[in-house]
């Protein structure tokens, strides 16, 4: 693959002259077919707030993005470069990119102004991809500007044009040393830029050229505002996105707590029912259960006696059949009234005799 190169100078913003004449010997020796590689997308919810605005919305995975960051901060005076793995989704907004993994390219040949995938470099990793991500595919590449900024050389967009064609494989470039990243794309138009992508559901920004950027996020009208104004805007949208965003993750935990609460009210409700219905089944079928303490009680059968053993529970009588109970009850009023009487007598005996003696 040819090499990546960038302005002589850092920070210059200009394509030097070899990288164009370069690019265009290039584009003369390769030919590059349609793209045949197509998978059919997979249907998955966009990660980031719904309705995210964007010509290709572009969806990285934490670690992936960590990855690459990480990647370019290791060399900050030569250029690194590696692929980014993914998968191609699709939802009710169309199509998007989810960057899952990157792999580096360690065997490149790096410079401060270019960078090189040589062969080894590509089955370093394709044997990377079919060992460790063997569902993922290639969705794009990613390399540094260290210290020079992030715009597009010829030749990146070249190697963006030839080596990955597809309408969904994305370039991004990031300036370890300024912070800055870019991300672009191809259309039947040619090369376009995003101005936005979105990390872990976050949205972050991208360099993009002016009038582009801003023609992508606000529409043709969005191009005479004043570019202070733009970033303003811009800005708004983005910190408004993310506020929608968390307020979707808060109406998601809420909802998964109410449907895990339902699941448990389901299974306790499930499992009563369930306990009270092996409990009415089980107990017809117990025999019935015979008191210990019983009263052997004979029964004539025919010529056959049959000892029943009886055993009384509670019993109900009315007093007045009761004769047992008259009898105490009698007795009890007998018994009171002898005692009443015998201490009426006792009284009696005992009291002083208050007789006046008579005079003579």
């Amino acid at each position: 693959m040819p090499e990546d190169k960038k302005p002589n100078e850092p920070g210059s913003g200009k394509t030097s002259a070899s990288s164009n004449a370069g690019a265009k010997k290039e584009a003369a020796k390769v030919a590059a077919g349609e793209w045949t590689d197509r998978k059919k997308p997979t249907w998955r919810k966009f990660p980031g707030p719904p309705g995210a605005a964007a010509p290709l919305r572009v969806a990285f995975e934490r670690s992936a993005y960590a990855d690459v960051v990480a990647h370019a901060k290791e060399s900050l005076k030569a250029e690194i470069c590696g692929v980014l793995a993914g998968d191609v989704c699709e939802d009710d907004d169309g199509y998007y990119v989810d960057v899952k993994a990157s792999i580096r390219g360690s065997a490149a040949k790096e410079g401060t102004t270019h960078v090189t995938f040589t062969q080894e470099t590509w089955n370093t990793i394709h044997k990377t991809i079919e060992r460790d991500f063997p569902k993922l595919q290639i969705v794009g590449w990613y390399h540094s500007h260290p210290g020079f900024g992030v715009e597009f050389s010829a030749m990146d967009t070249f190697i963006q044009r030839n080596f990955f064609p597809a309408p969904t494989q994305i370039a991004f470039v990031t300036d370890p040393l300024g912070g800055d990243m870019a991300i672009c794309f191809n259309t039947p138009e040619g090369i376009r830029h995003l101005d936005r992508f979105w990390v872990d559901g976050r949205e972050h920004q991208a360099k993009a050229p002016s009038g582009e950027g801003a023609d992508s996020a606000q529409g043709a009208g969005a191009g005479a505002a004043p570019t202070r104004l733009q970033e303003d805007l811009r800005q708004l949208e983005s910190r408004l996105n993310q506020v929608l965003q968390g307020l979707e993750e808060q109406r998601r935990r809420f909802s998964g707590t109410l449907m895990t609460l339902f699941v448990f009210v389901a299974l306790a409700v499930a499992m009563y029912l369930g306990w009270n219905i092996w409990q009415s089944y089980t107990s017809r079928l117990e025999p019935p259960k015979i008191n210990t303490s019983f009263i052997p009680v004979p029964i004539q059968l025919g010529d056959k006696t049959i000892l029943v053993g009886l055993s009384v529970v509670e019993w109900q009588v009315p007093p007045e059949m009761n004769a047992i109970l008259l009898k105490l009850e009698k007795a009890q009023r007998e018994a009171t009234e002898k005692a009443l009487k015998e201490g009426a007598a006792t009284n009696a005996a005992a009291a002083p005799t208050n007789v006046p003696t008579p005079k003579p």
